[in-house]
């Protein structure tokens, strides 16, 4: 069985164990939807991410368009929904505003996360050129003889995060969060997974070249070429692989691990869709930071099946894992920054998963 096709069982194994733990418990919880849960509480999980291998569960089927479409939506940095509508996205639909805004949810805090102070003048002429690189600009003053300085600022965190891997790997502060407590009541939802953290670390050579050999194989299985599917053929020319061979290349000599934590989890609607996002989001960042993914950790607070999903989980729990779904993830070549995200051109190759399951959202 190939490196590939275990990560892909492993998914569902790790997945499956957690539904069947949260189910098991027979906590059962009143919440805000009407819809009592069965619970557990504080649950990790982890995923691998190597060899391009994406967190996707296959014993049911997660529909990968709007998944992709959602990502693209957060890394936009808005609340509004009309990207989402223009491609035939309903998944907010039930908490969208009329104004067609979601308030400043996910995104908004990710990529504009808004920072203002009230400072009173003397100190803003003090610093006023540290302030000016901090990137606060005056909004306005307050008092009577505007004694009071208003500076604001927008905090791009996903781009600090990608700054930081490229100059400071070790670092040890590369997160975002979503949890903007000041905004919270301006959302028409709090944000379920608030907390998004990176851990780099470098890797030996032995490890290096394993860990590129398998997404070369991966790219090369659907014929896309990149400087892994060429270390392939120089390794085939040459007979060997060694270290300069790699450099020369450009290959990754960093591994890059993440950890979401959600507050609240749907284990069987909105989990499955959860972990394949950050997946994706994970791999992405590696790319554009020149790091190999390699792990992604889920970290769920209040963790639970509604009991209208009870249905569901048993037609789950009774299916075989499929042994023949290996989803891994590719992107364009060409990507250099985040921004570059756009949803139809991100591949997603070997997914073979059982039939979806319909089930009803609390909302």
């Amino acid at each position: 069985m190939t490196e590939q096709l275990i990560n892909g069982i492993l998914t569902d194994s790790v997945y499956g164990s957690l539904l069947s733990e949260t189910i098991s418990t027979g906590i059962k919880s009143d919440n805000r939807t009407g819809v009592p849960t069965i619970g557990t509480c504080y649950a990790n999980t982890q995923y691998p991410l190597w060899g391009a291998s994406v967190p996707l569960i296959s014993s049911k089927a997660v529909n990968l368009k709007p998944l992709l479409v959602e990502l693209e939506w957060y890394l936009k940095g808005t609340g509004d929904v009309s990207f989402l509508r223009e491609n035939g996205v309903k998944i907010w639909e039930a908490w969208t505003r009329k104004d067609g805004t979601l308030g400043p949810v996910y995104g908004k805090q990710w990529r504009r996360w808004q920072d203002t102070r009230i400072i009173n003048a003397e100190e803003n002429r003090a610093g006023e050129n540290e302030y000016a690189e901090r990137g606060y600009s005056i909004e306005g003053y307050v008092g009577e003889n505007k004694e009071r300085v208003v500076l604001t600022r927008e905090i791009d965190q996903l781009q600090r995060i990608v700054d930081t891997l490229k100059t400071n790997p070790t670092d040890r502060r590369m997160m975002m969060s979503a949890w903007n407590v000041g905004e919270l009541e301006d959302m028409a939802l709090p944000p379920c997974h608030f907390m998004f953290h990176v851990w780099s670390r470098e890797m030996i050579f032995e490890e290096r070249l394993r860990q590129a050999v398998a997404i070369g194989k991966v790219h090369a299985d659907y014929q896309h070429e990149s400087r892994f599917t060429a270390l392939l053929a120089q390794i085939s020319d040459e007979g060997q692989a060694s270290e300069k061979m790699l450099d020369a290349l450009d290959i990754p000599k960093r591994a890059l691990c993440s950890a979401m934590i959600q507050r609240s989890v749907d284990v069987f609607v909105g989990m499955p869709f959860n972990i394949a996002g950050y997946g994706i989001l994970t791999a992405l960042i590696a790319k554009v930071t020149n790091h190999m993914p390699m792990l992604f950790s889920h970290f769920g607070l209040d963790v639970h099946v509604y009991e209208n999903h009870q249905g569901g989980v048993e037609e789950m729990m009774a299916r075989e894992i499929p042994e023949d779904s290996n989803p891994i993830v590719i992107f364009p070549e060409s990507w250099e920054s985040v921004d570059d995200f756009r949803w139809n051109d991100v591949r997603i190759e070997g997914y073979n998963p059982h039939p979806w399951i319909k089930v009803p959202v609390a909302v």
